[in-house]
């Protein structure tokens, strides 16, 4: 192994380290979405899926150094196998992999309660029209009123 190789697997090493700790940090704030999401506080959440959102880029940024070293060490691979940099390769997949059922558990109880927001809105919106209805058949001229009293 030739020290440029050997250089290349310890910058490939450091970047998936990097990624993984970055990945444990989406984790952890897909994870802490649900409790949001049932405390209905939608600022909280817009606050986290920045948060995200920016966790994402820096993996988006990570991955132009890491590719073209992984396409040499995954051509290279036959040759010798680096145990370190395939144990960070299974720990990154199986982060991504939880984080997307994580992700689309909070994507199914959003939606949720969106049609529950939806479905009161509607029942709302037919009282409001039955006290509509009702308010027309009632005659409101000051004659009825004078009357009564």
């Amino acid at each position: 192994m030739s020290k440029l190789i050997s250089a290349d697997r310890d910058r490939l090493s450091e970047l998936l380290g990097k990624e993984l700790e970055i990945l444990e940090q989406i984790h952890d704030l897909t994870g802490k979405q649900i409790q949001i999401l049932s405390n209905n506080d939608i600022d909280e959440l817009n606050s986290l899926l920045d948060k995200r959102q920016e966790l994402i880029e820096k993996i988006n940024g990570l991955h132009q150094d890491r590719d073209p070293l992984m396409q040499s060490y995954v051509s290279s691979e036959a040759h010798e196998k680096d145990s370190k940099i395939d144990e960070l390769r299974e720990q990154i997949q199986d982060l991504v992999r939880i984080c997307f059922e994580l992700n689309s558990k909070n994507i199914a109880a959003m939606k949720a309660l969106s049609e529950e927001h939806t479905e009161k809105i509607d029942k709302q919106s037919a009282k409001r029209k039955g006290i509509g209805g009702y308010a027309q058949a009632v005659p409101n001229t000051p004659e009825v009123f004078d009357k009564k009293t």
